[in-house]
């Protein structure tokens, strides 16, 4: 095992997590690393190695957006459930997406100018046909810069640089992830959208995500309103149809997952309070979907009932002569128990 020059791990323990079938014939395998962890930060099972150094990507939304509860923009701004699911998303660009960004920005006492998202055309596809052209309201991550706002109107910010990682908004967030996953933050980028995007190992995103559910349990406040605000807004998680959304859709909010760019996911089982997290070695987006139900069918989180209700969601078709002749499916995989 040795470091690759991106600072993350290359080992010879990853699992093939996803396969791409084409007319019968497995033509291409995706390989990563799977780890289910408690609030404890003990690992529990894997697959491939849960050491693995990943960015979160939007798998941090969830605890960015509770960093920003904490400062207390729900009593400051009026801002309720509708707005922190919104924040923990990555939404589709649906009507009811911009509409709740729109209104945090107008509790915050600020416009769309205000947003340091990239323009971006809605991602649905009903909705990009209505938009007038790219806007960095539609952009999937601007529920997020919209409550990161607000928190830095809340915390008495300047709100100009608040994407900056020297921002003390910033610093918040960088101390709540820290916390929630109970490892230090390995190494700080620039995220897709512009904000700070932090390192740790994957059983450390496991373990944050254990702890939400944890602490959910145990009446925190934060992590009680996050929960609660997702179950009842489950749209807000991704959008109408994506997988984040239908796995709280037919689960009943016991299972709740967020996405992340370069096949990177992370999950809560709500019932156990344990945490999981699924990297995609390459990468690619079409075997992040398959990759994370590849795991919550090893880690038992899904019935047979479930799983195929949430499928349809998460399989790309490959396609032959336009039409569909295979798929991108979850591969079986074993989580070893430590």
């Amino acid at each position: 095992m040795a470091p690759s020059p991106a600072g993350g791990l290359v080992s010879e323990a990853m699992q093939v997590l996803a396969k791409v079938e084409r007319s019968g014939f497995v033509e291409s395998q995706h390989l990563g690393a799977a780890v289910v962890a408690d609030a404890t930060g003990i690992v529990l099972a894997a697959a491939g190695d849960p050491g693995l150094r990943v960015y979160l990507r939007s798998c941090a939304k969830p605890l960015q957006a509770l960093a920003v509860w904490a400062l207390a923009v729900e009593e400051k701004l009026g801002l309720g459930p509708l707005a922190l699911a919104g924040a923990a998303g990555s939404h589709s660009g649906e009507p009811e997406h911009v509409a709740s960004v729109r209104k945090v920005l107008a509790a915050a006492g600020l416009d769309e100018r205000a947003l340091r998202c990239p323009a971006a055309l809605p991602s649905n596809l009903k909705a990009r046909r209505q938009a007038e052209g790219p806007a960095a309201v539609y952009h999937n991550c601007s529920g997020k810069h919209a409550y990161m706002l607000a928190g830095a109107v809340a915390g008495g910010w300047e709100t100009e640089r608040y994407t900056a990682p020297e921002h003390p908004l910033q610093a918040v967030v960088s101390d709540a992830i820290a916390d929630f996953a109970g490892a230090a933050i390995e190494h700080v980028g620039v995220d897709g959208c512009g904000v700070p995007v932090h390192a740790l190992p994957l059983s450390a995103l496991a373990t944050a995500y254990a702890r939400i559910g944890a602490r959910a349990a145990e009446g925190e406040e934060g992590a009680a309103a996050l929960v609660e605000a997702v179950r009842r807004y489950p749209v807000m998680i991704s959008g109408s149809g994506e997988l984040d959304t239908r796995l709280i859709e037919v689960t009943g909010g016991r299972v709740l997952s967020k996405a992340g760019a370069e096949g990177a996911s992370a999950a809560v089982n709500l019932a156990t309070r344990q945490g999981l997290a699924v990297k995609v070695l390459d990468g690619a987006a079409r075997a992040r979907g398959p990759a994370l139900l590849a795991a919550l069918t090893a880690a038992a989180w899904l019935d047979e009932r479930e799983l195929e209700a949430v499928l349809p969601a998460a399989v790309t078709p490959v396609l032959g002569g336009e039409k569909p002749v295979g798929s991108v499916r979850p591969a079986a995989i074993e989580l070893s128990l430590e």
